[in-house]
């Protein structure tokens, strides 16, 4: 039994409205046939229950009708219960002693959980109140241990993927989904362009990692975020790609610098893009390479409405670009990408040659024109100018703007 604390939920998330997201996932379940759905990776367990675990062993359960259930350990619990509303809220034990004035909160526990709690915990809630229709999880995600006892204990044919359901269910935005990724869009263009003034050649690259946390932490403070979590991928000077160290590169004037993703507020997620050259100076190609992805960037913007089919703004953006003189191949996977609360900025569907999906009202997207190059291309460096939008009835809502310049004189 859970040990209830009072609610004391995060302003913002006060306003989640849980019975949504029930109703939107059962939806797509009825679609599909379930009449159960498990879902463990976090970022899902978060989606149907508005609570975003900490430690990662957990799961929800949701039912064709009826709450959801959040199964989680007691160092969670009472928080969980706390801070989520509408969820049945249920525990198993952890290693932590949490005294609550009980013999049994007092009895050892060893220094493990039980690493079938979880999976007895789903069992008991399917077998117990029996419904029709299959049981969904996601097939790629979950533990063989989970899995074998789960399939092993139902009847056979039983257990099927549902990993669709949750990301489909994610495609269309509700208002709140719509006001965090706003938000988050915005502080994180807030936090460069503080930033900026300060980037100057003879600093250490790793001082821009350094320097977004600063300014992150200054605008969480009048917000507060649920997730706890920022994420920032530079690339400085001839050092284009993604990397989770810092580096030691030293700025030098000419340099480019690309920005990447930002904020994650109340577990939804930022990614825009900027460029910017060190020093007020920048060779001729990689000013021509700039305008060359900004003109590109604005008439793939001005294709977003409802209606129109993702694959056609794609190779409207390729076709573009590929008029340059500077990059006459521009090979790109995609062009952008819905935006959420997912593994990572990047959900599905994408702005890809292969997207069958058609615009529709109250899909974010973000959109982009990358180009990162080494070797012998006409410019060394990471470019990526990208913003988030939102579809509206009749056209959009651009969250942010990228600069026209890579001097970043507005």
């Amino acid at each position: 039994m859970v040990n209830k604390l009072e609610k004391c939920l995060h302003p913002m998330l006060a306003k989640r409205d849980q019975n949504w997201f029930c109703r939107r996932i059962q939806a797509e379940m009825k679609r599909q046939g379930l009449g159960y759905l498990i879902l463990q990776t976090p970022c899902n367990v978060f989606y149907s229950t508005g609570y975003m675990p900490l430690v990662g062993s957990s799961a929800a359960v949701v039912p064709a009708e009826g709450d959801v259930h959040l199964i989680i350990s007691t160092l969670e619990s009472a928080d969980a219960y706390a801070s989520t509303q509408n969820v049945d809220v249920r525990e198993f034990m952890s290693w932590v002693f949490i005294d609550n004035g009980t013999e049994a909160s007092r009895r050892d526990k060893g220094d493990v959980m039980d690493p079938d709690a979880i999976v007895h915990m789903c069992l008991d809630l399917i077998q117990n109140t029996p419904m029709d229709g299959r049981v969904g999880i996601e097939m790629g995600s979950v533990g063989h241990q989970f899995f074998t006892k789960l399939t092993g204990t139902l009847p056979e044919g039983m257990v099927v993927d549902g990993s669709t359901i949750t990301r489909n269910c994610r495609v269309v935005k509700c208002q709140w989904e719509i006001d965090m990724l706003r938000l988050a869009a915005q502080e994180a263009d807030k936090a460069w362009s503080a930033m900026i003034p300060n980037i100057k050649p003879g600093m250490p690259a790793w001082k821009l990692d350094a320097m977004f946390a600063y300014e992150a932490g200054k605008l969480n403070l009048e917000h507060g975020t649920a997730s706890r979590g920022h994420s920032f991928i530079p690339a400085a000077g001839p050092y284009f790609g993604l990397c989770g160290m810092p580096r030691g590169y030293i700025l030098q004037a000419g340099d480019v610098i690309k920005f990447d993703v930002g904020f994650q507020y109340l577990g939804y997620w930022s990614d825009i893009a900027r460029t910017f050259a060190v020093g007020g100076t920048a060779p001729d190609e990689v000013l021509e390479i700039y305008d060359t992805l900004y003109h590109a960037n604005r008439l793939g913007v001005s294709m977003l409405k409802p209606g129109v089919p993702m694959r056609d703004i794609y190779s409207a953006i390729r076709e573009d670009v590929e008029k340059s003189r500077l990059i006459p191949q521009y090979p790109r996977g995609h062009m952008g990408h819905s935006i959420g609360s997912g593994w990572g900025p990047e959900e599905f569907p994408t702005i890809s040659p292969s997207a069958d999906y058609v615009l529709e009202p109250n899909m974010v997207v973000c959109l982009e024109t990358p180009y990162s190059a080494t070797g012998g291309a006409p410019a060394k460096g990471g470019f990526n100018l990208e913003d988030t939008h939102l579809i509206t009835a009749d056209g959009h809502e651009s969250f942010t703007t990228v600069p026209d310049n890579i001097f970043w004189n507005r």
